[in-house]
């Protein structure tokens, strides 16, 4: 009964946790988490379904905690984000881990990694992944290793890398390793690989190389990306070009933080295949997607509905890149009903006009039905909204009660816009406003517009928001 069985996660704030987490509640197991910091937790669908542990693994006293009656842990961590002496932080984590795991009885520990032939130049990052492994193994409790390469799935570190570098330059110049070979993984098979490992004792104790149906040089993955997404784009391989350089790049330019993005591109000097098909035979029920498909399944989730809003909790502003979208938001509170902020912003578009510098919405109207977009439609009640409805050169896409209205821009730009707006109740009687911009570009083209309208996106829809204060303030005096 996987009712009976209680399993830990640690990772869980990481992409493949965060992804695992979901499909364990669903088959019905009992999940633990390990985190550092729980406030990433808050806005997480599963949170009330799962049972926390605060901590980490250089705790051993936690440790023991969060082992207590697991039946199988699923080690998912990596401390690349610690800065220079990660690969120590990896190898102490892995021995306390080990030697917690043995004391606690569990019977499995299941654990992904790096896939790579130790014989190579493969990097510290992918060398302390496989050495993790084997201190993993040389515990008393069987271990379950899965290594894979580029795992592909919109919000995976690896993914955003290929998206936000392919999207912004027509001309990628690379070093002479971007020929080397990888064997991109989809998320949704290393999912079933990690589930299938727990259902089943004849998995432990055996390493597995898994990866998907192609083979590809990373100059083709960022090519069959391109294509996908209808972008024309040459790839240029260049001698002498530093990891250093690159990972400057790649933490400037995408979502990746540069002490992230600089192991990771360091690991790319040697090949990334499947060598072993001992994973084909034990796993016959897993059929691995191709490369074409495993990023036609990322590419959409391209819509602000598959975000998570854990950056609502960092003040009055906020600005992110993530997953494909640049998200710009503002937050305010004062003291009105739900209601009545639900009402004003409800209100918006059509006859009433958008509050706040409204002849420049009107002049964006004019020229979108210039180049030929719906320009300003008007809508179909001055008070009623519905999904679906047209709002201007918006169609409203949500629509929550006195909690949420999210909006899709229907005009011509050269990516997919978004505004929406939050209400919620906060303590002492007031009311919180979040309003939030999301425009995900397309090719070059697309960060250009985002970047040239920055200014005057800033000024309208900082504007917008106190003007949308100070009318549901109105609304309620005349109630």
């Amino acid at each position: 009964m996987t009712a009976d069985k209680l399993v830990l996660v640690t990772g869980a704030t990481g992409y493949v946790g965060g992804c695992l987490i979901p499909r364990l509640i669903e088959k019905g197991y009992r999940v633990r988490l390990l985190v550092r910091d729980p406030a990433r937790l808050i806005d997480k669908p599963f949170r009330s379904q799962v049972e926390v542990v605060n901590g980490d693994l250089l705790s051993p006293g936690i440790l023991k905690i969060a082992m207590r009656d697991v039946t199988t842990a699923y080690y998912l961590v990596h401390n690349m984000s610690s800065g220079r002496n990660y690969v120590d932080r990896e190898i102490d984590s892995a021995r306390n881990f080990t030697l917690a795991a043995g004391m606690s009885g569990m019977e499995q520990v299941i654990y992904l990694g790096g896939l790579a032939d130790p014989g190579d130049d493969i990097g510290s990052h992918l060398r302390s992944r496989i050495k993790t492994g084997d201190i993993l193994r040389e515990g008393s409790v069987p271990v379950t290793e899965f290594r894979a390469s580029l795992i592909i799935g919109s919000g995976s570190i690896s993914f955003e890398l290929i998206r936000y570098l392919t999207e912004q330059f027509p001309v990628l110049v690379g070093p002479l390793w971007i020929h080397n070979r990888t064997q991109p993984i989809a998320i949704q098979n290393v999912l079933d690989y990690l589930i299938s490992a727990m259902e089943g004792q004849n998995h432990r104790g055996k390493i597995y190389e898994i990866g998907g149906r192609d083979v590809l040089t990373y100059a083709e993955v960022l090519s069959v990306y391109a294509c996908l997404r209808g972008l024309k784009r040459r790839i240029i391989a260049v001698p002498g070009i530093s990891v250093d350089i690159m990972s400057f790049l790649a933490g400037t330019l995408t979502p990746i933080p540069a002490e992230i993005a600089g192991p990771l591109l360091g690991g790319m000097r040697s090949d990334s295949v499947v060598k072993d098909p001992l994973a084909q035979r034990d796993f016959p029920q897993i059929h691995s997607l191709d490369y074409e498909t495993s990023v036609s399944k990322a590419l959409e989730c391209l819509t602000p509905g598959n975000l998570e809003s854990i950056w609502e909790i960092n003040g009055s502003g906020f600005r992110i890149k993530r997953e494909g979208f640049f998200i710009e938001g503002q937050q305010t509170s004062f003291p009105v009903q739900t209601e009545t902020v639900y009402r004003a912003i409800t209100g918006l578009g059509g006859r009433h006009g958008w509050l706040y510098l409204n002849w420049l919405w009107v002049i964006r109207g004019f020229l979108d039905r210039l180049v030929g977009g719906p320009g300003l439609r008007g809508r179909r009640d001055d008070v009623c909204l519905s999904e679906g409805d047209i709002l201007d050169f918006y169609r409203v896409e949500a629509l929550e009660p006195g909690q949420r209205m999210r909006l899709k821009a229907e005009m011509k730009a050269p990516g997919l816009g978004w505004m929406e707006w939050r209400v919620k109740e906060q303590p002492g009687g007031e009311v919180s406003l979040t309003q939030i911009a999301y425009f995900a570009p397309r090719g070059s083209l697309g960060f250009l517009y985002w970047y040239i309208l920055l200014p005057v996106h800033r000024l309208v829809f900082t504007g917008l928001i106190k003007a949308i204060a100070h009318q549901a303030v109105e609304i309620q005096k005349g109630l």
